[in-house]
């Protein structure tokens, strides 16, 4: 009876005066610690009620326990509002999810793809890659044997390169004949660069370009008999794309102002690639195009551009219908920390003729360059990927939207992919 009246008295709506007003809103106040405080005064109003009405023993053993209850009473009802506010300090958070130790990176899509390595150079360093007509060799210049670089070729599948040029000078940028008999190159030989022939074998060097300009990267036209290459104009100071017969180096023309043209293989698609910088802006080079009919340049298009990253070296799919090119980031070369990095940019990516479906097929591991592509679809470039420039290949394979058959997975890519990554 005692404890029945006990409770009615606590627990009534009307008190007394010294009395505490208990309801359930109080009991989870969290508000400046005012749960700690009506806890801790109804536990003394408590004790002070039962002992006027309990023996001595069970006052004593009450007391204990209110001893025991009370330090636990603010931790009852959750976490003190420092406890949280520390929590939340120490959980950080992003948009992109909290991952320890891990670098937030944008979304991009990216195809299924083998990577392959064709050098395993270990000093110097191997680039400038071209692959021949049937895609069964490949021409490149190296330094892994001289402090300037010479050409090489190997078959794409082998492990042994057979020496090109030995010369003191470099050898850059070399470029395979349509028919395969030829290699077109970069040669500082004479004192300034100039564009000059050779056999496969190493026969017959000629000279084709001449003068004090600079004159590199050539590329044969579907036809073998010219080459379009650029040249570091004496009065203009811009680089400048040049047309120049094989048969007749005395024979040239001046189709525009570019870098790096490479001319289409495709006779039906008679255009050459080419990149070409911004006159305002990031003024970043980006990827051009341009139709060369009847000796006459038509129509300079953009395909794509950037205010990211600079697109440059672009290179024929062998049908015509695509181009690859290299990227090479502003973060690299400017004072700029992204909050998303999208890449390190020394990547390669392919675009439609048309300037759709843009795809990245290497990523932020490693510098990524000079792309060429091959006649059953792979993609070589150089990469240091493993702490040396050597030769890569990576094959694209895109998703098909209008496929109306099942995809046969028999065919899939990875069930004969050599390495992968």
């Amino acid at each position: 009876m005692r404890h029945k009246k006990l409770s009615i008295r606590m627990l009534g709506m009307d008190s007394q005066p010294g009395d505490i007003k208990t309801s359930h809103s109080s009991l989870f106040d969290w508000k400046s610690g005012q749960a700690g405080k009506k806890c801790i005064n109804h536990h003394q109003y408590l004790v002070h009620e039962l002992m006027r009405n309990l023996s001595f023993a069970k006052c004593v053993a009450l007391v204990l326990a209110c001893l025991i209850f009370m330090p636990g009473c603010s931790s009852f009802f959750g976490p003190s509002y420092s406890d949280r506010t520390q929590q939340s300090h120490q959980l950080q958070t992003n948009l992109y999810g909290n991952l320890s130790g891990w670098q937030p990176v944008a979304f991009s899509q990216k195809p299924f793809s083998s990577l392959i390595q064709h050098s395993f150079c270990e000093e110097g360093g191997d680039y400038d890659p071209d692959l021949s007509a049937d895609g069964k060799w490949i021409v490149f210049s190296s330094l892994r044997h001289a402090p300037n670089p010479d050409l090489y070729v190997k078959q794409t599948s082998g492990f042994t390169a057979t020496r090109l040029t030995s010369d003191p000078a470099s050898e850059i940028q070399p470029a395979f004949s349509p028919l395969g008999d030829k290699v077109a190159y970069a040669s500082n030989r004479a004192g300034n660069w100039n564009i000059w022939v050779v056999g496969v074998d190493g026969t017959n060097p000629i000279r084709l370009t001449t003068g004090t300009s600079n004159d590199i990267h050539p590329s044969w036209s579907p036809d073998s008999k010219q080459i379009v290459y650029c040249s570091m104009g004496s009065r203009s100071q811009q680089w400048e794309l040049w047309v120049v017969s094989v048969e007749n180096p005395s024979v040239k023309k001046w189709i525009g102002y570019g870098l790096f043209p490479k001319w289409s293989p495709n006779p039906q698609v008679p255009k050459i690639a080419f990149q070409q910088s911004r006159y305002r802006g990031s003024q970043w080079f980006s990827v051009w195009t341009l139709d060369f009919v009847d000796g006459e340049a038509k129509f300079p298009t953009e395909i794509v551009s950037s205010v990211d990253y600079a697109c440059i070296c672009p290179t024929w799919s062998p049908d015509a219908q695509q181009l690859a090119y290299s990227t090479v980031s502003r973060s690299l070369y400017e004072n700029i920390d992204p909050a998303v990095p999208l890449t390190t940019g020394e990547d390669i990516l392919i675009v439609n003729l048309n300037g759709t479906n843009n795809l990245r097929l290497t990523h932020a591991d490693a510098s990524n360059f000079s792309p060429c592509w091959s006649p059953d679809g792979s993609i070589f470039f150089c990469s240091d990927r493993n702490g040396m420039e050597n030769i890569w290949s990576v094959k694209p394979h895109q998703v098909n939207f209008t496929r109306t058959k099942p995809l046969d997975l028999g065919q899939h890519p990875l069930n004969s992919v050599k390495a992968n990554y």
